[in-house]
């Protein structure tokens, strides 16, 4: 496999990792906004906890997509 092909696959596999944080956060947010009221106090801040890594998760992947991108237009 070329370091072309290579750098596509991971590129590939970021975007695939990037869409996955971004469900995470429509359905956190989602089952946060239904059950607000209802939930405990721990259980809610458990969920935006998870909802602020997912954040993080994705702009992490977004700025790695971005790298793999410029390495790939270097070649």
């Amino acid at each position: 496999m070329s370091k072309t092909d290579r750098l596509k696959a991971e590129i590939s596999f970021h975007e695939k990792m990037f869409f996955t944080s971004m469900a995470m956060i429509f359905g956190l947010l989602g089952w946060t906004a239904n059950n607000y009221l209802s939930i405990v106090f721990e259980l809610l801040l458990l969920s935006l906890t998870g909802l602020l890594g997912s954040i993080a998760f994705g702009l992490w992947n977004y700025k790695h997509i971005q790298k793999l991108l410029e390495q790939l237009e270097d070649e």
